[in-house]
């Protein structure tokens, strides 16, 4: 069955599996496990070395001294052959550590990463496309529908980001939102948000309702861009403007970053740096994203550089930075099993997390920002650095894709500039 959201990390774990069993199945679990952490040392993939570990797989009465042999000698397989197998696979492993317990398996960067952009390319634009066109049943409780405090407006947020997963994964299945746990509608999935609790009290937020929590954190950060900028901030229409869907999205991102289910604790007299942090720092390096782009195509407009060229002419081995690779890795390939552990549904059950789709932006952007302050991206247009400028723009332009992607599915709006 063709993917509805193409993932070639998910293909590659299949791959391995049959290499290591012979066998089409889709293992879930840890079995195979990829890394997000420690990839120059421990490589992109992992799985256990042990029999005990793939006794579904081995027929434990045929070996000998289960104790002391590992699987790949059970299985009469060597690191040589994972490499030779994989060279048909879309992400090729160029390397093989072993080790007693486990073994740790690279991939070969410089084919791996057309492989994930031109994925992410298509995938950017069928979600958007799908978003679009969704066809909701996705429904929110009346009860809390016409509310204004803080909880319903959660309850309404979840709702929007539960309507564009299901548009995402062509889900059809009836849902229903609520936060009122007596509420319920025959035939229909339910998805119960927990409360908004005020921090200091502990008890469910009742006096500050939703139109006042978005105003209190328009106003703190209206209060920071004053500072930073000067008192026009609070005068010009276009600040305002600006300031009041940062504030909504701050507040958006706090309710939303909570799993659904659970309460969410809000401390109303914390000053901005702490409360819109998380949406702030995501949106200023969407913004920074969009700049750097700007700015390229401002310098192909001047002649300062010539224009990117065909994807398939980029020289792709030029992004050798492992901060690069983390990016690629993690963030462009792995987006995918991302938006597949966002929602299970069994039967009459299901359950949403959109708050790993705000776990997921606060991370890239921390290590897109770390990578944006040790890297100088648009150097001089001198001949021997164009090559290694192309390859940068696309994988910023492929990574700022995938985080407005993801904004979008949180029904929140992406920013040009800050």
């Amino acid at each position: 069955m063709t993917e509805l959201v193409e993932n070639a990390l998910n293909r590659f774990t299949k791959n391995i599996i049959f290499c290591l069993t012979g066998e089409q199945t889709d293992v879930k679990g840890l079995l195979v496990k990829r890394h997000i952490e420690n990839l120059q040392t421990h490589g992109d993939f992992s799985f256990p070395n042990s029999v005990k570990s793939w006794h579904d797989f081995v027929i434990c009465d045929q070996v000998s001294d289960k104790e002391n042999i590992t699987f790949l000698e059970a299985i009469n397989k060597n690191p040589e052959d994972i490499v030779e197998a994989s060279k048909n696979w879309g992400l090729p492993v160029c390397k093989v550590k072993v080790e007693k317990a486990r073994i740790y398996l690279f991939l070969q960067r410089s084919l791996a990463i057309p492989v994930g952009l031109l994925e992410a390319l298509r995938n950017n634009s069928n979600i958007s496309l799908r978003i679009l066109r969704k066809c909701s049943t996705v429904h929110l409780d009346p009860l809390c529908e016409d509310n204004n405090d803080i909880t319903s407006l959660r309850t309404k947020y979840v709702k929007n980001v539960i309507e564009n997963i299901c548009a995402v994964h062509n889900l059809n299945s009836s849902v229903f939102v609520t936060c009122k746990s007596t509420s319920k509608r025959e035939g229909y999935s339910r998805v119960l948000c927990g409360t908004v609790l005020n921090a200091k009290t502990c008890a469910k937020e009742t006096i500050i309702v939703a139109d006042d929590f978005i105003s209190k954190r328009q106003n703190e950060i209206s209060l920071i861009a004053q500072h930073k900028y000067g008192v026009r901030v609070s005068r010009d229409s276009k600040w305002k403007e600006f300031i009041e869907h940062l504030g909504e999205s701050a507040v958006a991102f706090e309710l939303l970053q909570t799993k659904p289910s659970g309460a969410v604790k809000i401390n109303f007299d914390n000053c901005a740096g702490g409360s819109t942090k998380g949406a702030s720092f995501v949106l200023y390096n969407c913004a920074r994203l969009e700049s750097i782009i700007r700015t390229f195509n401002e310098n192909v407009s001047k002649g300062t550089y010539p224009a990117l060229p065909e994807f398939n002419d980029v020289d792709w081995s030029l992004l050798t930075d492992e901060d690069e690779w983390c990016l690629i890795f993690k963030y462009i390939l792995g987006f995918p099993s991302l938006l597949d552990v966002c929602f299970e549904i069994k039967d009459q059950s299901c359950e949403f997390r959109p708050h790993h789709l705000c776990s997921f932006l606060c991370s890239m952007v921390r290590e897109f920002s770390q990578y944006y302050r040790r890297v100088r991206i648009l150097t001089e247009p001198r001949k021997h650095l164009l090559p290694v400028i192309f390859a940068r723009i696309y994988m910023l332009k492929i990574l700022n894709d995938a985080l407005k992607t993801c904004l979008k599915i949180l029904n929140i709006k992406s920013v040009s500039q800050m």
